[in-house]
This record gives structure tokens, sequence and C-alpha cells, in this order.
């Protein structure tokens, strides 16, 4: 298989995973489908060099030894073929998930006046989402909030309440763009994840209802502007928990 095709298949992960979140069990199948080709793939090529490898050094000779790298080859070539058609597949729905964050972006902007909250809370002027810095909630990679976050949050809770009772309110978990290498968090989507779940568990313990919040996780997709998200501050900027007003459910 050619390096970019490998390439592609795992730049792809993250956003697949989002797919699946968004379009339910369907968008397994070929995701699932997609990823088994992948692995196939890489073992029959592997056994394809193994063999060569062999005839080189003769352990495989005449007849025997073309009949087997012939069939390994095959294989490979087959796959190859499979995998392409999966590659669609995912293209299609990355499309479709292209259109669903455009779709996000253009929803209508609520502001909330900031000085009813703590300095800590920052405005995405992209967005005007409140940003709430990953440090500020959370310990280094993890996804409980901090007993000094809870005020802050409380305060949030009391805004909604107050003057957004009847809006969908969204809660966005965003990472910066280092891999997790070693944590329970499978990568930066699902850290994202369960620290967005973590804000929507705490709102609805303060009375917000559950029909009224939205989850949504972006990894590392959806930088600060403002910021260079390959910088340490600019990661630091990227760490964040934000917290939207929509449009009235009315």
């Amino acid at each position: 298989m050619p390096r970019d095709l490998t390439r592609k298949a795992a730049g792809s992960a993250t956003t697949i995973v989002a797919l699946l979140l968004l379009f339910g069990a369907s968008a397994c199948v070929p995701y699932v489908k997609y990823e088994d080709a992948v692995t196939q793939l890489n073992i029959a090529q592997q056994v394809n060099r193994d063999l060569e490898a062999r005839l080189k050094n003769s352990e495989l000779t005449g007849f025997e030894g073309d009949v087997r790298i012939a069939r390994a080859t095959s294989k490979a070539e087959s796959l190859q073929i499979q995998l392409a058609e999966f590659e669609k597949e995912n293209n299609a729905l990355r499309n479709q998930i292209d259109e669903l964050t455009r779709g996000l972006l253009e929803l209508p902007k609520v502001v909330i006046d900031t000085r009813q909250l703590s300095p800590e809370v920052q405005i995405n002027p992209e967005t005007q989402g409140l940003m709430l810095r990953d440090d500020l909630l959370f310990d280094k990679g993890k996804f409980a909030i901090k007993k000094s976050a809870v005020g802050i949050l409380d305060e949030i809770v009391q805004i909604i309440k107050n003057d957004f009772s009847n809006n969908v309110i969204f809660i966005d978990g965003h990472t910066d763009n280092t891999p997790i290498m070693k944590s329970k968090n499978a990568d930066n989507w699902e850290l994202g994840m369960k620290r967005a779940h973590a804000v929507f568990r705490h709102f609805l313990t303060k009375g917000i209802s559950k029909g009224q919040m939205r989850l949504t996780s972006s990894g590392f997709a959806q930088p600060v502007q403002s910021v260079d998200p390959n910088s340490e501050v600019g990661r630091s900027h990227c760490r964040r928990v934000e917290v939207r007003i929509g449009a009235s459910r009315n």
C-alpha cells in the first residue's frame, strides 16, 4: 500500500470517531471495515516482504517460492483495492461532518456579558463562547472538575437560568494538538468529550435540563484563531471547554 494512503488512514481516525457520535451505528460499519482492511493489508505486505527476503537467502527456491510470493502479492493487491473503496466511504462521511461543523459555526451567536463572571473566563471572538481554560477546570490530562472551579461554573449556571433558560446550551471540548501518548484517553477527541461531559454533569446537578444542553468535541481541530496552536502558549489557550448560547428553543 502506498505510504501516503497509510498516513491518511491514521490521520482520519480522530475525525471518524467524531462521526460515529454524530451518525450513530451506521457510520461504524465503513470505518470498522476500513480499519480491518488496513490491518490485513499491512500483514499481507509483511508476509510478502518476508517471503522475498527468504527467497534471496535461498530458503525458498523454484516453483514453491514463486507460488507463495504470487499468493501474497495477490492478496495485498486485493486488499489495497478494498481499502480504496472504504477510503471513498470515509471521505463521504468526512464531507458530512465538515458541513455539520460549518452549520454549527453559522448558528446565531449570543453575546454574554462577562462582567457577571470571574476574570478567568474569556470570550472566544470567533464563536462568542465562554472559554474555560483546562488548567482552570482540570488537573493535567484529567477530566474531573477541580473544587476551585465549581464557583466559576456556578456563575455560568446562574446566568443560564436567569437569561437563557429557553436557549440551547452548547458545551464544546477542545484540546491542543499534542498526541496523547500515556493516558487512559485513546486520543484528544476522547479527552475533549470527557471534559465537556464533566461540565455537562455539573450543569445537570445544578438544575440545567438535559434536553437543553448539547455536547461536542473537536479534539484539536478547532484551535483558538488568535494564537499559534504550535507554540506552548498557543496550546495552553487551545486546551479549553467552551460554553456557547444557541438559539431559543421556543
